[in-house]
C-alpha cells in the first residue's frame, strides 16, 4: 500500500535506476484492464436481462469517466510530475545528436559527428574525459582511443566554411554545458545519429538550421513539436474511434512500460513515424486515403519499418483487382500517394546533399549498427535466435557475425517465420481498409527489429482491438497489451512483492533477457490479431456461402 499511495516519484538522477517506472503507472494500467473488463460485462446477456438501457448507458458512462480520469493522471505519468529525470524536459542527449545530426548533416555526414565534436570540444577547454579513454568510431562501431581522434581535428575542421565552425562550435559548448560532466563524458561512446537523409534534409531544412537550440523560444518551439503530435493523434483518434479508444491510447502511452523512458521525451521529432501511422489509421477509417498516404509515406521515410504497415492494403487492392476485375481507387489513392512522397522527399535529398551518396553512406552506417546488434532490440527474431544459458535466454549475436546473411536465411527462425507468413497475408481478405493498415504491425513484428523506444508503434495495435471493446476478443487484446507493460516494469525491477517468499525475482534491468521476455509477450498481441483476423475473414466467408446457397435454392 505504501508503494502504491507514493503518486508522485522522487527524481531520477540515473535513468538505468531498477526503480524507474512509479507505481501510479502500473496501477493505472491495472485500471484500464478492470473498466475494459466492465465495458465488455456491461454487453453480456446476463447483465443485459437484469439492468435497463438506461442502467447500462449509465455504467458506460461512469466507465468513460474512470477512463478520463486515468487519462490525465497518464498525461501527468509520462511527464514524471515535472519532476524530470535531469531537472529539465529537454533530454539533452538525445537531442544533441537529431538537433546536431540534421543541423551539420550536409558536413558531417554520418560518420563525422563524434570526431568533429571533440574536436570542438577541444577549442573551448576539453570537457570529455572518458573513464576508459575511448570514443566510438562511426565508420566502424568500434570504440577506440580519444588521442588518436582528436589528432585529426584538423581533418573534422576542413569540412566547415569559417561562420559554420563558429556556429558548430557554439552549439557544442552550449551541449556540453548543459550535460553533466560524467554524462558528457559518456556521450561519444553512444552509436551516433540515425536518421535518414530524407528525415535530415526535412527536420534540417525547417527546423535545426533554422532555429537555435540557444535560443529559448526556438528551443521550446522544437521541444513542443512531439507533444503537439501526440495530442494531434489522440484528438483523430478520437475523431475517428470514439472518446474511448483516445483515452486508453492516452493511458498506455503514459503508462506502458517500452514507453516510459525517456528518449522519447525532450526530443526532436522522435514520435512522428508512430503519431504518423496512428493518423492514417484514423484517416482510412474517416475515408481520407490520399492524405493517410502522405503521412504513412513521412513514417516510411522517419524509420523505414512503418513500410510493412502498408503489407494490409496492397493484399487488398491486389485481391479486389483479381477477384473483381476492378481498382479499387481509394486504395490506389493510399499507396500512390505514399510512393509520391517517399519519391518527391528521396529526390530532394539527394539535391539537397548534391549527391545520392548520402543514402550509401546511411545504409553502411544502419548496417554496420544491427550488425553489432542490441540486448534492447524487439522483433520476432530476438526471440527465434535466442539461446538459453542455465535457462536465461542469451543473444546468439556470435553466430550471426561469424556466418552472416547466410545463418538468418537457414536458421529455424526464419524458416518458421516464412511458414507463419502464408496464413498471416491470407487473413487480411476479410479485414476493413482501416483494420487491414493497423494489422500490418504483424508484419513489423515478423520481418524488422527495432529498438524498444520505437515500439510506441504498439499505439497502431492498439487500435485494431480498441475500435470494438465489447466484443471480448478484442478486450482481451486490448487488456494484454496494458499487460504486457506491468510486466515491463517487474522484469526490468524485480516484484518487491515476492520478497521474503521463496521465490526471489529481482529483475533483469536493461540487459536482453527483460527484452527477450517482453518480445514474447507482444507475440502473443500479434498473435491475437491474427487469430481474430482469421476469424472474421472465416465468418465473412461463412455468411456468403450461406448467402449462395439461399439464392441458389431459390425457384
Amino acid at each position: 500500500m505504501n508503494q502504491l499511495a507514493s503518486w508522485r516519484p522522487t527524481e531520477l538522477p540515473d535513468s538505468w535506476a531498477p526503480t524507474h517506472g512509479w507505481a501510479l503507472a502500473r496501477a493505472l494500467a491495472v485500471v484500464a484492464i478492470l473498466v475494459v473488463a466492465g465495458f465488455v460485462a456491461l454487453d453480456r446477456p446476463y447483465l443485459a436481462r437484469r439492468l435497463s438501457a438506461a442502467g447500462r448507458r449509465l455504467g458506460r458512462q461512469l466507465l468513460l469517466g474512470v477512463l478520463g480520469v486515468s487519462a490525465v493522471l497518464a498525461v501527468a505519468t509520462y511527464l514524471d510530475f515535472g519532476v524530470f529525470r535531469y531537472g529539465t524536459y529537454l533530454n539533452e542527449w538525445d537531442f544533441y545528436h537529431y538537433y546536431v545530426g540534421t543541423k551539420y548533416a550536409r558536413e558531417l555526414g554520418y560518420t563525422n559527428l563524434y570526431g568533429a565534436t571533440l574536436a570542438a570540444d577541444q577549442e573551448g577547454g576539453l570537457r570529455y574525459h572518458n573513464p576508459r579513454n575511448e570514443i566510438r568510431d562511426l565508420g566502424t562501431a568500434e570504440l577506440c582511443n580519444v588521442g588518436k581522434v582528436a589528432a585529426q581535428a584538423a581533418r573534422y575542421r576542413g569540412r566547415f566554411s569559417d561562420p559554420r565552425w563558429r556556429e558548430f562550435v557554439a552549439d557544442i559548448t552550449w551541449f556540453k554545458m548543459q550535460l553533466p560532466a560524467h554524462r558528457w563524458s559518456l556521450i561519444l561512446a553512444d552509436h551516433g545519429y540515425n536518421g535518414t537523409p530524407a528525415w535530415s534534409f526535412v527536420v534540417g531544412g525547417l527546423f535545426s538550421r533554422q532555429l537555435s537550440v540557444r535560443n529559448p523560444f526556438s528551443r521550446w518551439l522544437m521541444l513542443g513539436l512531439d507533444p503537439l503530435l501526440l495530442l494531434a493523434a489522440t484528438a483523430a483518434v478520437a475523431w475517428a474511434f470514439g472518446l474511448r479508444t483516445a483515452f486508453l491510447m492516452v493511458i498506455f502511452i503514459g503508462t506502458h512500460y517500452l514507453l516510459s523512458w525517456g528518449h522519447l521525451k525532450g526530443a526532436l521529432l522522435r514520435t512522428d513515424f508512430a503519431m504518423a501511422s496512428v493518423l492514417a489509421v484514423c484517416l482510412v477509417k474517416q475515408r481520407y486515403y490520399k492524405v493517410a498516404g502522405v503521412l504513412l509515406g513521412w513514417a516510411i521515410l522517419s524509420r523505414i519499418f512503418p513500410a510493412f504497415l502498408l503489407v494490409g492494403p496492397t493484399v487488398l487492392f491486389l485481391r479486389r483487382l483479381a477477384r473483381d476485375r476492378c481498382v479499387d481507387r481509394q486504395l490506389l489513392g493510399l499507396l500512390g500517394a505514399c510512393a509520391a512522397t517517399v519519391t518527391l522527399v528521396v529526390l530532394g535529398s539527394c539535391v539537397y546533399f548534391g549527391t545520392t551518396g548520402i543514402w550509401h553512406e546511411w545504409n553502411l552506417k544502419i548496417a554496420t549498427h544491427y550488425l553489432n546488434g542490441s540486448d534492447w532490440e524487439l522483433g520476432y527474431r530476438t526471440i527465434a535466435d535466442a539461446s538459453f544459458v542455465q535457462g536465461v535466454p542469451v543473444r546468439v549475436l556470435a553466430n550471426a557475425v561469424a556466418h552472416g546473411p547466410a545463418f538468418f536465411l537457414s536458421s529455424p527462425g526464419t524458416i518458421v517465420a516464412l511458414l507463419l507468413l502464408l496464413p498471416v497475408v491470407t487473413f487480411i481478405r476479410g479485414l476493413e481498409d482501416h483494420e487491414a493498415l493497423a494489422y500490418g504491425f504483424v508484419f513489423v513484428f515478423l520481418l524488422a527489429l527495432a529498438s524498444y523506444y520505437y515500439y510506441l508503434v504498439l499505439c497502431v495495435p492498439l487500435l485494431f482491438f480498441a475500435s470494438h471493446l465489447e466484443r471480448p476478443q478484442h478486450a482481451l487484446g486490448v487488456a494484454f497489451m496494458f499487460f504486457t507493460g506491468i510486466m515491463g516494469y517487474v522484469l526490468f525491477s524485480g516484484w518487491n512483492l515476492l520478497a521474503g517468499s521463496w521465490v526471489m525475482f529481482r529483475g533483469w534491468h536493461q540487459t536482453f533477457p527483460t527484452y527477450y521476455f517482453l518480445c514474447c509477450f507482444i507475440a502473443v498481441t500479434v498473435a491475437q490479431m491474427i487469430l481474430l483476423a482469421g476469424s472474421k475473414t472465416l465468418r465473412a466467408e461463412r455468411s456468403t456461402a450461406r448467402g449462395t446457397n439461399l439464392l441458389v435454392k431459390e425457384p
